[in-house]
């Protein structure tokens, strides 16, 4: 077990050093110069030349790219064009709401999804079969930021039963906090449980055609106990990868949530530096964002081990 880890943990390094050539890369693969770009149509010969010291552009590439990977390795994540602030505390300041929508909406979506999928096979070619396959369909087809607007109009507009925007921290109001999160939250789950079911049904059913489930139900085992001892277990492994998936696409992917409901956190904080080309923060983001990818598939990959010995082997 110990060498499986091993051996993903190495293999995971390789990634890292790629996406890392490839974000450093961005400030000078990007159209037009990044200095007259950040400095805008009125900046000054002096102002480029200032912009162009404080990113380290007037150095060449090979010392750049050295001093920029020490600094992101030592956790200093560069400083903001515009507001100058560190990138590090802009983050810091964003982190909570997405993370509580992140993992809102990630339970959310596993306690609709897993459920669902796994009676929908159960109940095979049944009206709850149906029902399941039908919701699927609906949340893979419907736009997320579509569905956030409706949510808005039924649940604060209409009913005003939940706040239409903004974020409210635990730390001030728990009861605000749960209100400023519950559209948000459900709009993700809604979203990510169409994937969950539709993986989990087709999984199982995979499963329940196996040999070792025929013998199982010969053995006058029950049903519950062929689905839960016998048949989950065995088809875990494509449930867990949407899951890690679904957790990296979560956090990563709360820009149209964010934006929707205005709540200022990180996917916003990306929005807005795409917008005002502000390279340090657009950089330290991808890097960010890429780790945290690569991060949760090497956390997917050793739950495949303990959940199916012979993938150790």
């Amino acid at each position: 077990m110990t060498g499986y880890i091993i051996k993903r943990v190495l293999a995971a390094i390789p990634i890292l050093v790629f996406v890392g050539l490839v974000t450093f890369s961005l400030v000078h693969i990007a159209p037009g110069d990044a200095a007259n770009i950040m400095a805008g149509d009125y900046a000054g010969p002096d102002d480029v030349k200032k912009i162009r010291a404080e990113l380290g552009l007037d150095k060449p590439l090979g010392r750049q790219f050295i001093d920029w990977v020490k600094r992101t390795a030592t956790g200093d994540l560069g400083r903001s064009i515009f507001s100058g602030q560190s990138v590090g505390k802009l983050v810091k300041q964003r982190l909570n709401p997405t993370l509580s929508l992140t993992v809102g909406g990630g339970l959310l979506a596993v306690l609709i999804g897993i459920p669902l999928g796994v009676v929908a096979a159960w109940k095979s070619n049944t009206i709850v079969d149906r029902v399941a396959q039908v919701f699927a369909a609906l949340g893979l087809a419907i736009p997320g930021f579509w569905l956030g607007f409706i949510l808005l109009w039924a649940f604060a507009v209409n009913w005003r039963i939940f706040p239409a925007i903004g974020f409210v921290s635990i730390f001030d109001d728990v009861g605000g906090f749960f209100r400023s999160i519950a559209l948000p939250c459900l709009l993700l789950g809604v979203t990510g449980s169409a994937v969950l079911v539709r993986m989990t049904r087709a999984s199982l059913l995979e499963v329940f055609r196996e040999d070792y489930i025929r013998t199982a139900r010969a053995k006058g085992l029950g049903e519950r106990a062929v689905l839960f001892r016998h048949g989950l277990r065995a088809g875990a492994i494509p449930i867990i990868t949407v899951v890690g998936f679904l957790a990296a696409g979560l956090l990563t992917g709360v820009v149209v949530t964010e934006t929707v409901f205005t709540i200022p956190g990180v996917g916003r904080l990306v929005a807005e530096a795409v917008q005002q080309r502000d390279f340090p923060i657009v950089q330290s983001l991808l890097m960010l964002l890429a780790s945290v990818y690569v991060l949760v598939n090497l956390l997917v990959d050793i739950a495949y081990a303990y959940v199916d010995p012979r993938v150790r082997l």
